[in-house]
């Protein structure tokens, strides 16, 4: 489980669902590093690009579960995929469970290939939310998995 766990950041890691953000502050703030905020004043934050921050993850664009053994939260402004502050998400712990919840379910019963000219076409689109696009005219939002099905001795 530690390594799901850790398997489940590093996916939210390098793909945020919402990989650009953009607030306003309605009233004078400070950020946490002490920048003040005048009111009316948009901040706009890249998740996608703070996920990939050398200074922050030793080779960003690979993944490395061990940057998640042992598990330590992250701080919530340096990994911001739930949000942050009082805008934190209210069912972060919810999404997490139910993300390891459905891999665990669907690789105790199936496994999954991609045919290569598939693979080959298979990037993020350019839209608010990040998801999977196979058209580099952004509009095919397909992944063309073929799943197999394990006998129950592969299950176990």
């Amino acid at each position: 489980m530690p390594l799901l766990h850790a398997l489940v950041y590093e996916t939210l890691r390098l793909y945020p669902p919402v990989p650009v953000n953009i607030k306003e502050a309605m009233v004078d703030d400070v950020l946490p590093d002490g920048t003040p905020v005048p009111a009316g004043t948009r901040v706009v934050y890249f998740p996608w690009g703070m996920g990939r921050d050398p200074a922050v993850y030793q080779d960003p664009e690979q993944v490395r579960l061990e940057r998640w053994v042992p598990f330590q939260q992250p701080p919530p402004h340096e990994f911001p995929v739930f949000q942050a502050g009082p805008r934190i998400c209210l069912g972060m712990d919810m999404a997490i469970l139910e993300m390891k919840l459905v891999t665990t379910m669907l690789l105790q019963q199936f496994t999954f290939t991609i045919a290569p000219e598939e693979a080959e076409k298979v990037h993020y689109s350019r839209t608010i939310t990040m998801s999977v696009c196979n058209s580099k005219d952004q509009n095919s939002h397909n992944l063309w998995l073929t799943p197999h099905r394990r006998r129950v001795s592969e299950a176990r």
